[in-house]
Formats: structure tokens, sequence, C-alpha cells
């Protein structure tokens, strides 16, 4: 069957029925999910691909006062189940917000703010990364100290809230253009931005209260390089995190940039293959601060040279950066 643009399909006719609901609450549904709504190409000579509401299953809402958030649509008995909203509730976005379904006894919608992969756009500065890993640690340190192990802490689970470096927005989908698709989505750089990372995705996680065995003989997860993992022995999740964490860094960073030769100790330390010589989170911190504080704050600002630069592309992107340095001294 040959999907029609033009008509809303039965999941999101359920969001239309609930358009005014939402609205009420203060978040307001994109135009394809009003209850009159006719599709805008109709009747003129504009190509649908360019048309905003000719894309379905985009749950994103306007709100008056936070601009623009996802919703979603949980099930009564995610709702229900007490261990995962408490890590929701305690981990994943500050902002969260929550409110009944009044069709349905049980069920509810949560609000989130609207995020991107953590690494789109590019990293560009030392300062950049240095910030990222801050975050992330403290991340991980505030999930292990509740006793929550995340056990898939990859990359593709890691977001960040770009608001402050997108002031006009970003499609959700289209990431690079405006939220209504007629211009690019224009954006700064993160080190001119307070940028926030958030873990997300929490399906795998296990908690733990305190005094209970912390193993677990689940091999689920992305990252499977772990040698536990692979051997398929039980395991300590919390140390599968810090492995996870080790490969992130250097599969993203370490491996890709130059000028990034301080990680090293830090990654080699998480990626141990001994799970009794990884570093916890607590100890990972500790010692990541003291990395932080032996880095020249002037290096912060540095451009981040990709390994095999060549010198034509080094100068050109070295002269861009100074450029932008200079703008952003003239713009103070």
């Amino acid at each position: 069957m040959v999907y029609d643009e033009t008509y809303r399909n039965t999941s999101e006719t359920r969001w239309s029925d609930n358009y005014h609901f939402l609205q009420a609450k203060g978040y307001t549904l994109r135009p394809r999910y009003h209850p009159n709504w006719t599709a805008s190409w109709l009747g003129t000579n504009r190509n649908k691909d360019y048309c905003e509401d000719s894309l379905p299953h985009i749950i994103d809402a306007t709100q008056r006062t936070a601009g623009r958030i996802k919703m979603r649509e949980p099930s009564a008995s995610t709702c229900g189940h007490h261990s995962y909203h408490w890590i929701l509730r305690i981990i994943v976005l500050q902002s969260l917000n929550s409110f009944p379904i009044h069709q349905f006894t049980g069920a509810c919608y949560l609000v989130m703010p609207l995020l991107r992969p953590f690494n789109d756009p590019e990293f560009m500065t030392i300062g950049e990364v240095v910030e990222f890993i801050q975050q992330i640690l403290d991340g991980l340190h505030f999930m292990h100290k509740h006793g929550v192990a995340h056990r898939d802490c990859v990359g593709l689970n890691i977001m960040m809230d770009a608001t402050t470096m997108y002031p006009n927005g970003w499609h959700p989908i289209r990431r690079s253009l405006s939220p209504d698709l007629t211009d690019a989505a224009h954006h700064c750089d993160r080190i001119n931005a307070n940028v926030k990372y958030f873990f997300i995705d929490f399906g795998i996680s296990t908690r733990f209260l305190p005094g209970q065995q912390r193993v677990v003989s689940d091999f689920r997860g992305r990252e499977q390089r772990p040698p536990e993992l692979v051997a398929g022995l039980p395991h300590d999740p919390f140390k599968i995190d810090m492995a996870i964490i080790g490969h992130l860094l250097d599969d993203n960073f370490y491996k890709i940039y130059a000028d990034l030769h301080f990680l090293s100790p830090l990654i080699n330390a998480l990626k141990a293959d001994d799970p009794a010589r990884r570093p916890t989170a607590e100890e990972a911190l500790m010692a990541w601060n003291t990395i932080r504080h032996v880095i020249d704050q002037a290096k912060c600002h540095s451009r981040l040279r990709k390994h095999g630069e060549t010198l034509s592309e080094a100068w050109l992107n070295s002269s861009f950066h100074a450029f932008k340095g200079v703008m952003r001294l003239v713009a103070s």
C-alpha cells in the first residue's frame, strides 16, 4: 500500500483528537495535527517535500514559555512501573513534565525538551570536549551514586539540549533545517552556548538497593567489546558502564582528533580488560578533575585538529577558526 501524506493515519488521529486538550495545557502541536488540517500543498504548485506538514509522526510541540519540546505517550503499564518511573524522574531530564491522558486511566503524557545527538554538529574546540567529558562523568557519578547502572550509555544514548546553540530552533527530522523547513538551522559553536548533555534510553538499566549484590547475567546492550560480555560471564554492570564510556571517548574523540593526548590515561583506565582495574564513577570523576585542572585554559579555545589533516586543510580550518575568534571578541 502506498502511503498518502494528505491523510493522517490512526496513530496521528489519536494525537489530533487531543490537540485542544494539549493546547489547554500549554502545548501546541504542529499544524498537521490540528483537527481542521488540510495538506498545505494541495491546490498549489508547491513541492510537498518542502512542506513541513507532509512529514508524518513528528510528535513535538511548542510550549508557550520554553519553545519547542518533544512529547511522548507511554503506555499505562510504563507509567505504573515504579522502578522505571523513578529512574526517569531522578535522572533523565530536570525539566520533565507529565500529566494524565484524560481518556485513559493510569496513562500519562511525558514532556521533555527536543534534543539533538551529542555530536551533531561536530565539536570545534578542545574546551568543548572538556566540557562534554565533565558533564558525562558528573552524570554517570550521579546515576551510580543512586544505585542505577545504565548498561547502554553509548553515543546513541547521549543527547544534548542545544537550545542555546540554535536560537531559532531546528527541525526534529531534518536537523540542518529550521523548524518549518524554510531556512537553514543557524547555530553558534558549543563554546559560545550553554549546552547540556543527557543520558537517555534506560530500557535495560538496573537499579540496585543498598546492600544488594551488583551482578547481572543480562548481556544486552550496543557495546559488546568489554571482555566479560564477550565471555558471557555474570558481571558488574557499573564496571560495564565505565568501559562503555571509555570506548565512547576513544572512538569519538581520541582516535579522531589530535591534541587530546591528555585523555589517554583516563581512556586506558576505563577500558581496562580486568573490570576490577577500572575506576568507579567517583574515581573516574576525581581523576578527570585532576586532569582538567592542568589543561591550559588558553588551549581550551584551540580548534580540534583531525588526525591526517593535510597542510591545506589545516591552513583553511585554522584561518576560519581564527576569524570566528575575532568575531567572538568583537561581539563581546
